[in-house]
């Protein structure tokens, strides 16, 4: 089976047995790659110029968008239901990614934004990126690995754990000040508005507040309202499973004996002056 021939064709009309599937040794073979691949190339990168980084981030930015774009067009033009509300919107976790990245480029160095933003890109958009590297099962449940959607999606969760990366190696953003955590759930909670809304008006769920695999294991046991408040709650927490390393360090870290004499002569002899 040629795989090129299927390369641009809609799920609804994808023969039974198309090789490349999740899981399938195609899929894995990608998956390994690109899990070598992109933390390298970001390790690689690390010290090259802040501006010329930027300007980095402003390409695979703009690229994104563009492509997604192009994916929902598509999408809506080959589907046999037309434009499908209830999962093609850029609604998802991952999609944040697309509106938080300007801040993160163009926000004033020490300005809310930018540490919303760059908190929110190097922890939940981290996670979200690594677990569609291993399982991307909205794409490939249904596509090939060798398809516009399923390269597409392998390319958008890569860009994202590769930009999250190349920030953290390069020093760009870091993991020192535990206040930042609770900013990254401010990008999550604005776009949970409208994702929440079209959930209730047509019964789908968008950032996975109406349960979903792997969650329905929990929500299936709860009232839906209860399921919203904990996952809501679960969002806000997880970001400072990132910071608390270094918090926990900083907290525990004794100084140097010699250290705290020479400032403890330092602090006498300024008294003195």
């Amino acid at each position: 089976m040629n795989l090129f021939d299927y390369f641009f064709t809609n799920k609804a009309y994808l023969p039974a047995d198309l090789p490349g599937r999740l899981f399938s040794p195609l899929h894995i073979a990608v998956m390994v790659v690109l899990i070598i691949a992109v933390p390298l190339l970001a390790f690689l990168l690390r010290k090259m110029k802040k501006k010329n980084m930027k300007i980095l981030f402003i390409v695979l930015w703009a690229l994104m968008v563009v492509m997604e774009g192009v994916k929902i067009t598509w999408e809506s033009c080959t589907n046999p239901n037309g434009f499908e509300v209830t999962g093609i919107l850029p609604l998802y976790i991952c999609s944040i990614f697309m509106y938080v990245m300007p801040f993160a480029i163009w926000g004033g160095e020490f300005s809310i934004w930018r540490r919303s933003a760059c908190s929110f890109i190097c922890t939940l958009n981290l996670i979200g990126g690594l677990v569609n590297f291993v399982y991307p099962s909205n794409v490939l449940s249904n596509y090939s690995v060798i398809s516009f959607a399923g390269l597409h999606t392998l390319f958008y969760h890569g860009i994202m754990v590769f930009v999250a990366l190349l920030m953290l190696f390069s020093k760009y953003y870091n993991y020192k000040n535990i206040k930042d955590a609770i900013l990254a759930f401010i990008p999550l909670f604005i776009v949970s508005i409208p994702a929440n809304i079209i959930n209730f008006v047509y019964n789908c769920s968008y950032m996975f507040f109406r349960g979903g695999f792997p969650f329905s294991i929990i929500s299936d046991h709860m009232p839906e309202w209860l399921w919203i408040i904990v996952l809501y709650i679960a969002y806000a927490l997880v970001p400072y499973l990132f910071y608390l390393p270094y918090y926990i360090y900083k907290k525990t870290k004794k100084k140097d004996p010699e250290e705290e004499t020479f400032q403890k002569i330092l602090s006498i002899t300024k008294k003195k002056i």
